[in-house]
């Protein structure tokens, strides 16, 4: 199953997008869609036909990557769908093809709205109601709620002293850039590497792209002391990341990671990386899987059936244009010139 063709117009998102080898819903039975939805989600939900008269047909795709999911679903007629508290993923709804009014907390009005321009952000501290007009489909992201908690503790450096809550309203044509940008990632690298899914490094490095994007991009009830001031580390902090990161060449670092190591925030480390060696810290674990693709490529057997891709891939590199120029940027040469070699 290949995925469609990424566009940057009209919510950044393409229409009609599909999950890469995601698990599939087909059924023109309601009851069947919200119980295997239900099912995949692992939370209760209600769903209410409002078109008796139009034809019912569910098509729903899901997929997960540890605690990241991806939801392509859409029901033919307009449909009301509620959920209900405890649920344990943070959702963000990208809608195409009409418009999504939400009611957050049941007062029976719409609250915030949904559609080619705005996706909707869903923590679930109370009950949500969402009434899809006819012909909607719907891209929805999950993050599991205590995977973000986490990330969001690294960034900060400190504990959380409430709940997160995101506003609800997502302006693609603004802030939401970053979080479509992941979102396509995720969706590439999900259709290159098929049903066994992305390498380990891959995946973190996917991960993480997502839950900063979402924290840093869209305003929510910590996004002030985020970025307010924070003091530097002392030097010592960075030679110890630094030593890590080239003792381990086999592990998925993220910044989040090499953060929570250093006992510092994940601002604060990346501000003492530019101010001591002039770059990031994850430019700088890419610059050190770069050295390990080009030293395994330059050992590498050709007629095998060793491909420059798999080892890219392999090290955490999805885009393989970018990848490419990265490597002939610090090597002077091809990746397939070196594997030749």
């Amino acid at each position: 199953m290949r995925a469609p063709s990424m566009s940057m117009d009209e919510g950044l998102i393409p229409e009609g997008t599909s999950v890469p080898y995601g698990r599939l819903i087909n059924t023109r039975d309601p009851s069947e869609a919200r119980a295997r939805t239900q099912e995949l989600l692992k939370n209760v939900h209600s769903m209410k036909v409002l078109e008796r008269g139009s034809p019912f047909q569910a098509r729903v795709e899901y997929r997960k990557l540890n605690g990241i999911g991806l939801m392509a679903s859409g029901y033919g007629p307009a449909v009301e769908i509620s959920c209900t508290p405890p649920i344990s993923d943070v959702c963000v709804n990208f809608v195409f093809g009409g418009t999504m009014l939400i009611d957050e907390g049941s007062t029976g009005e719409a609250t915030a709205v949904a559609g080619p321009a705005r996706a909707a952000v869903f923590c679930f501290p109370e009950t949500v109601s969402m009434r899809w007009s006819p012909g909607l489909r719907q891209l929805m992201l999950t993050v599991d709620k205590a995977l973000i908690d986490r990330c969001l503790r690294n960034l900060l450096n400190e504990p959380l002293h409430a709940p997160l809550r995101f506003e609800t309203e997502m302006d693609l044509k603004r802030g939401g850039q970053g979080i479509t940008a992941a979102i396509r990632t995720l969706q590439r690298a999900l259709e290159q590497c098929g049903k066994a899914g992305p390498p380990p490094v891959l995946a973190k490095e996917i991960e993480h792209g997502i839950l900063t994007a979402l924290l840093l991009g869209q305003r929510h009830n910590y996004t002030d002391r985020i970025f307010s001031a924070q003091p530097l580390p002392a030097p010592r902090v960075v030679r110890r990341v630094v030593e890590l990161i080239e003792s381990s060449p086999d592990a998925a670092f993220t910044v989040a990671d090499l953060a929570e190591f250093a006992g510092v925030s994940e601002r604060s480390l990346h501000s003492a990386f530019r101010r001591q060696l002039g770059t990031s810290p994850m430019s700088y674990v890419r610059r050190h899987r770069l050295e390990q693709v080009h030293e395994e490529l330059l050992i590498a057997d050709p007629s095998t059936g060793v491909k420059v891709t798999d080892v890219a891939l392999r090290h955490g590199f999805t885009h393989t244009g970018r990848f490419a120029a990265a490597y002939k940027e610090r090597f002077g040469e091809s990746p397939s010139a070196t594997m030749r070699r």
